[in-house]
């Protein structure tokens, strides 16, 4: 089943999973909106102007595209990508009740777990405005056993904090986030993430490595049916697990 799963997110990524339609806007207008959109938040000075990221080369593009796709640095895709910090005092900041702190142990691939989870308080998370997590961002584990492990972060809670081993992977267009957090899982981003890691004695993903990712992007409205198709099909995986 494990298999199966892996399969399925492959397939998604390469774009073999749901047919392609060709009214849908292409992907190309989606990352020049994208694009437009990144260059506006650096004018309203919600965002500094970010280094420009080299060009994809066909070299390096992961595999043939279908032909209304794109495939783009990370990088491009977002307005915040990097990691949390530690509170000053570490673990002596923690307090009973308060802002959730997530660690990358809270930080599993079908959500968040609770269970073993910090709290530091208002004031504290004030002064870390930087590493502030909001609905809708994409959080992955960075460093340790766990790297690649991604979830996205819930609605339910209005926000939170992330330790230093979980990067903040906020989305110029929100409504590709479960696209993208499907990707991150799929074997071929797996293998970025553990392939170009830095670090000898613990595994990690800098920001400059990450950003330079190539990802492949479909156009909005088949995203959403790849999502859907997933979502049915690991259904059926969760079936056959509690069958076996």
């Amino acid at each position: 089943v494990k298999k199966l799963r892996e399969l399925i997110l492959e397939l998604a990524v390469r774009g073999k999973l749901v047919p392609q339609d060709p009214n849908d806007e292409p992907a190309s207008e989606l990352v020049k909106r994208i694009a437009e959109m990144k260059e506006q938040l650096v004018v309203d000075k919600k965002i500094k102007k970010p280094k420009k990221l080299p060009e994809i080369t066909d070299e390096e593009a992961p595999f043939e595209l279908p032909s209304n796709w794109s495939c783009v640095r990370f990088g491009d895709l977002t307005s915040r990508l990097g990691s949390g910090s530690t509170p000053r005092g570490g673990k002596n900041a923690y307090v009973s009740t308060g802002i959730p702190f997530l660690r990358s142990q809270n930080v599993w691939n079908e959500g968040l777990r609770l269970d073993d989870i910090a709290y530091i308080p208002g004031e504290t998370h004030e002064k870390m405005d930087n590493t502030k997590v909001y609905p809708g961002d994409v959080l992955l584990n960075i460093t340790g056993a766990s790297l690649g492990r991604s979830t996205i972060f819930p609605s339910e809670i209005p926000e939170a904090n992330v330790s230093q081993h979980v990067t903040i992977i906020r989305l110029i267009e929100p409504l590709m986030a479960r696209f993208v957090h499907l990707g991150i899982l799929s074997p071929m981003i797996q293998s970025l993430v553990w392939g170009r890691q830095v670090g000898m004695a613990i595994e990690g993903l800098s920001k400059k490595v990450l950003e330079n990712f190539e990802f492949p992007i479909p156009p909005l409205k088949e995203q959403h049916r790849i999502v859907a198709k997933v979502d049915e099909l690991m259904a059926l995986c969760d079936q056959l697990e509690n069958q076996t």
